[in-house]
């Protein structure tokens, strides 16, 4: 179970490579980013209740299904920060792509900042938030 849950935490990638693939094909039309986000969310707390009886604990639930993602904040963290500049390759685009769902609720709730980063670690505080939720809203 913890290598599925380790996969499911990989879904970020697809939506965001789909919204990516999307925005690029359709340029003059706005995805409702809000309400992906909203959606993504909903889905990442069902994922969490529905692997809740399958799993030892929440937190070895909620380390599972978010390893991939705090991966990929440590990976975007050293570009933005220590590097100042995105990897020109596939890595670091798809180390972008992988809180693309989530970034306009993240930039909506740190709007202080002027900076990318704290939009991404507020993107991963939800997903774990939506984990724990979700996993707590079954109690098995």
């Amino acid at each position: 179970m913890p290598l599925l849950l380790f996969l499911l935490g990989l879904l970020p990638f697809a939506v965001g490579g789909l919204m990516n693939w999307a925005m690029l094909a359709y340029p003059d039309v706005l995805p409702p980013f809000s309400l992906i986000a909203i959606l993504f969310l909903l889905i990442w707390g069902a994922i969490a209740f529905f692997a809740r009886p399958c799993v030892a604990g929440v937190r070895t639930l909620a380390v599972c299904l978010n390893l991939a993602a705090g991966i990929d904040l440590i990976l975007v963290g050293v570009q933005e920060l220590v590097l100042g500049a995105y990897w020109s390759n596939p890595a670091g685009l798809w180390a972008q792509l992988y809180y693309l769902p989530l970034m306009n609720l993240g930039f909506t709730l740190t709007p202080w900042s002027h900076s990318v980063f704290p939009a991404y670690c507020t993107a991963f505080l939800l997903m774990l938030a939506a984990t724990f939720l979700g996993a707590r809203w079954r109690k098995s």
